[in-house]
């Protein structure tokens, strides 16, 4: 999308909320992310926590046109 920053947080703390929808699930499934980025098999992901943030993504990827 063309926004600035070292980190994936920088570049959405530039959005305008206006033009991005879906920045709220952005946000939640960043969150987890990082804490399974961070934390590794000591964030334990159950199968309905994982189910929630891929639809989380799939949100997003479908308000740019990402997938169909």
């Amino acid at each position: 999308q063309g926004y600035k920053g070292e980190t994936m947080a920088d570049k959405m703390k530039q959005v305008d909320r206006a033009n991005f929808n879906t920045i709220d699930a952005a946000w939640d499934a960043h969150k987890v992310r990082n804490r399974v980025a961070h934390e590794g098999t000591a964030h334990a992901l159950d199968q309905r926590e994982v189910r929630r943030v891929i639809e989380l993504y799939e949100r997003v990827f479908r308000e740019f046109g990402y997938i169909g």
